[in-house]
């Protein structure tokens, strides 16, 4: 257990290091986008990418998921099984992309958002196969290699970005560059995944039924939850005007960038759940338990110090003309912590085969969340999305707690929370107390500070919650 433990630390570690470079330069990117073609014209682009997000995400299928768990379960049968699942990917999400750039044309979108939805279509092909080999690399515990390629994606994309922002690039020039990299992402995975695994395309009718029964309620669940993390910038996209698409975007995608964490190390963990679920419900208490406290060590201060620096995170990304947007993400970072709970509970629900019920908890978030956008948004714009966005978070996450804690005892310890919660107040009143208005934006070397400075007050109380669970010879 310690050295499947240790590979999985040194897999997080790894990949939480590829994506906070792969994050950085995504929020480069973004922010030179944004500077380059102003509010209005990176809300087109905004648009562009949550149009075709949500048709990629209705191809999903939850189908990495399950491969991690059938390979896992089938060793023997795991070359024609990520066949079989990379062959289905394909077609369907060729389908459904296809589907997504004929029917644009009926949307109330300019002629530049449609035709570059049309141009951007191969992309997002890229990266819905490339998802796939998240399977394979969780399974082997070698999640650093789609870091690896996703580093290299995003670092070919910010070349060109940077390329065409030096040459006062167009709309068209950065959806280039998105498929540029999402290319690049691709070829890697697909380079690294063939290394670990000598599989092919092949068409089965019968194992493809099979996949399908398995997966439909992962899929419809996964397609509720990621639909209602786009209906909001589709429905400002409709409703509002391009500039505030482009305001609501700019914070959001620092949400997209950090709830990566929490994701990867649940992925990560996906293995092992399954097989306690399957072989010790005693051990899989435990390990729950444990991994929701690892979870309010993270949560809490991300929450504390994101408020509070969120003028700044703003300033950096998008500059002066999106400081607008500093509210919005001050709401979102609410939405971060509530996330980091909801990766560890939605994957338990996975390994213990618990998908329908998950179904309809994540169908109940969407309608929830598209009746409330709806109603929200016309009055409130951007604010009434991310408080909806919150909302949604809270009633999803509450309920995968109660749906896993009715098969697993479990808890979550209230003195993790109560040291968290005094490490992050202590770290909060450092960064009010040179930062001044949380408001207003600091300079880089002064957000450098507070971030180093603020983290290590913090990090006494995270080592305690830390020191206290290897104590009690969970995980380590």
């Amino acid at each position: 257990m310690k050295g499947i433990f240790k590979n999985i630390t040194l897999n997080t570690f790894a990949s939480s290091a590829g994506r906070i470079i792969g994050g950085l330069a995504g929020l480069i990117i973004v922010g030179l986008i944004a500077r380059s073609l102003g509010a209005r014209g990176f809300g087109e682009y905004a648009t562009i990418v949550a149009y075709l997000s949500t048709f990629q995400i209705l191809a999903d299928l939850g189908l990495y998921s399950l491969l991690t768990r059938e390979i896992s379960q089938n060793p023997e049968k795991e070359k024609d099984i990520v066949g079989s699942f990379l062959t289905l990917r394909l077609f369907v999400a060729a389908f459904f992309l296809f589907i997504a750039s004929m029917l644009v044309f009926v949307f109330p979108y300019s002629i530049e958002v449609k035709m570059g939805v049309v141009f951007a279509v191969s992309g997002f092909l890229f990266l819905s196969l490339s998802q796939i080999f998240l399977g394979v690399f969780q399974k082997y515990l070698q999640v650093y290699k789609a870091a690896i390629s996703e580093v290299a994606g995003r670092m070919v994309q910010l070349g060109i970005v940077w390329l065409f922002f030096s040459t006062n690039g167009t709309l068209f020039s950065y959806v280039g560059a998105l498929v540029a990299g999402s290319f690049t992402i691709f070829a890697l995975n697909l380079f690294f995944a063939r290394r670990l695994v000598a599989f092919r395309l092949g068409i089965s009718l019968n194992q493809w039924s099979g996949i399908l029964k398995k997966t439909y309620p992962i899929a419809v669940s996964l397609v509720f939850t990621l639909l209602y993390f786009k209906a909001d910038t589709i429905i400002l996209s409709i409703l509002k005007s391009p500039e505030d698409v482009g305001l609501y975007n700019a914070s959001y995608k620092v949400l997209e960038t950090l709830i990566f964490f929490p994701a990867a190390f649940a992925g990560l963990m996906l293995p092992i759940i399954s097989r306690y679920a399957k072989e010790n419900r005693e051990k899989l208490s435990e390990l729950l338990s444990a991994l929701s406290d690892i979870m309010t060590i993270f949560a809490i201060p991300i929450v504390v110090g994101g408020v509070l620096l969120s003028a700044t995170f703003v300033h950096i990304i998008g500059g002066t003309e999106f400081l607008a947007a500093t509210p919005v993400m001050m709401v979102l970072f609410l939405a971060v912590g509530i996330i980091f709970y909801g990766t560890i509970w939605g994957n338990s629900v996975i390994a213990l085969d618990l998908q329908k019920k998950a179904m309809k908890i994540y169908f109940a978030g969407f309608i929830f969340n598209f009746v409330a956008n709806l109603f929200f948004i016309p009055a409130y714009s951007y604010m009434g999305a991310a408080w909806t966005t919150v909302a949604t978070e809270l009633i999803v996450t509450a309920w995968l707690f109660w749906v896993v804690r009715r098969e697993v005892r479990f808890s979550i310890s209230v003195s993790a929370i109560l040291k968290a919660a005094l490490g992050a107040a202590l770290m909060g009143i450092f960064i009010l107390y040179f930062a001044g208005s949380i408001f207003k934006p600091v300079s880089v070397s002064m957000f450098l500070i507070l971030v180093f400075g603020g983290g290590l007050i913090y990090s006494a109380f995270g080592l305690s919650i830390i020191k206290s669970l290897a104590k009690k010879h969970v995980l380590f």
